[in-house]
């Protein structure tokens, strides 16, 4: 669905994932960092190799200080170049050795089997989902995988409006947006299923959230949106930048008009995590 060219356009401004990691934070319904949940009861005291498929600079990695062995070695394979020096330096700070590949996430079929002992994606298994078996493959038998992802609804409230903005400036409306079909590709509804094809024992841990922005923040909503428009506006960014500033306008104008209405817009932001065990040996 998206390009490599086209991932590396939407994660490779490391300030813009800063800042809506900050706008996340800040007008979240859920107060808990679902990294927690996700390593809460988990015994990696003796885990030595951790690869995050998707590593971004390194927002997972912060959380495994102090839970992993003195001598863990923490690989990170991402997309984006621009994230090498991020990510390192979130490893180094967690007290453990780092490397980064720069790479798609399908370098780990020439891994070997069986010799990774916890493997991560956070946010990002849904651009890569097919790539669950090898995953299975490098894992060790004591191993554990963890999955963080979306609901297939998030952001719907503001997505909903998208149709009926594109229809009024004459542009085809899709049959499904594409970042629906991304969202649907791994979520929160169909993790489970897919994952159970590879992994012995998948657990499945609910985070519910929104985004809850009063009128007078609206302007944050606004600015979040924007941070994603490689995402959100897949279809028309590379056809006509005019039409994308066209639409984030309607758009914006939709989100303060039911702003207005309610005194606030909530967005969907309900996620979940996986985390799997039991690897079910599969040949590539």
């Amino acid at each position: 669905m998206f390009s490599t060219e086209e991932i590396q356009r939407a994660y490779e401004k490391v300030h813009d994932l800063l800042i809506t990691r900050h706008i996340i934070r800040t007008y979240s319904t859920n107060k808990q960092d679902i990294r927690d949940i996700a390593l809460e009861d988990s015994q990696l005291s003796e885990f030595k190799t951790v690869l995050e498929l998707g590593c971004g600079y390194g927002f997972f990695v912060e959380k495994l200080a102090g839970r992993l062995h003195e001598n863990a070695v923490i690989m990170g394979i991402d997309l984006v170049e621009k994230n090498r020096e991020p990510f390192l330096n979130s490893v180094s700070a967690s007290g453990f050795k780092g490397e980064f590949i720069s790479n798609d996430a399908s370098i780990i079929k020439s891994m070997k089997p069986s010799s990774v002992d916890m493997v991560v994606c956070s946010y990002s298994l849904y651009f890569f989902s097919h790539l669950i078996p090898f995953i299975a493959r490098i894992l060790k038998d004591n191993g554990i995988f963890i999955a963080l992802t979306h609901s297939k609804h998030s952001l719907e409230e503001a997505l909903s409006f998208l149709p009926q903005c594109m229809q009024s400036i004459g542009f085809e409306i899709p049959g499904e947006m594409m970042i629906q079909r991304l969202f649907s590709s791994f979520s929160s509804e169909n993790g489970r299923n897919k994952l159970g094809r590879s992994f012995g024992v998948v657990e499945k841990l609910k985070f519910n959230n929104s985004l809850v922005f009063n009128l007078e923040n609206v302007d944050d909503c606004i600015y979040y949106l924007v941070k994603k428009r490689a995402l959100i506006y897949k279809e028309m960014v590379d056809i006509d930048n005019d039409v994308v500033v066209k639409l984030e306008s309607l758009l914006a104008q939709r989100i303060y008009a039911l702003a207005a209405s309610q005194g606030k817009i909530s967005l969907n932001k309900n996620d979940a995590v996986f985390r799997c065990s039991q690897p079910k040996r599969q040949d590539g």
